[in-house]
């Protein structure tokens, strides 16, 4: 079944619903479904409400986890120049080029803010098992001690 034909499934079925019901179908099965995963993850204690996130937590929740793995390629030299990952998240991630790519939009954040924001997931998931996932690298630890830029790569060539 291509995307087309799910959509228009779907279109067809609230179509019948609004015909029987004379109102739109409720939406019980998709916040189920998200309360359900929440809880499976530990994510959400039973009977609380969910998080209330702001819209730049949710692009720190997703971006900087990335902006660590960057880090990680960086430090082990898989790259030969931090620009390179920039000019890979905008051409094959679609990193919004206006942004300048993800090493570059991070050099604007700061590495000390990302940290901190790693370092304090990485607390609060600890318990839970995820807390790894969150553990900031040791160039981008490095690069918010001493200050440095990100892009600035590092001294040693690249492996590859």
């Amino acid at each position: 079944m291509g995307v087309d034909q799910g959509v228009y499934r779907v279109q067809g079925v609230h179509r019948m619903y609004m015909c029987m019901h004379g109102c739109p179908p409720p939406l019980f099965y998709k916040t189920t479904k998200n309360t359900e995963s929440r809880k499976g993850a530990g994510l959400m204690a039973a009977g609380a409400p969910p998080p209330r996130l702001s819209a730049q937590d949710v692009i720190e929740f997703i971006f900087f986890p990335v902006i660590n793995e960057a880090c990680r390629v960086i430090e082990e030299g898989i790259v030969d120049k931090p620009a390179d990952l920039d000019v890979a998240t905008v051409m094959a991630m679609g990193f919004p080029p206006y942004r300048g790519g993800l090493v570059f939009w991070a050099d604007l954040v700061g590495a000390k803010h990302i940290v901190a924001r790693l370092e304090e997931w990485e607390g609060q998931l600890q318990a839970k098992g995820m807390g790894g996932f969150f553990k900031p690298c040791v160039y981008l630890k490095r690069a918010a001690v001493e200050g440095t830029k990100l892009s600035a790569g590092r001294a040693k060539n690249a492996r590859m």
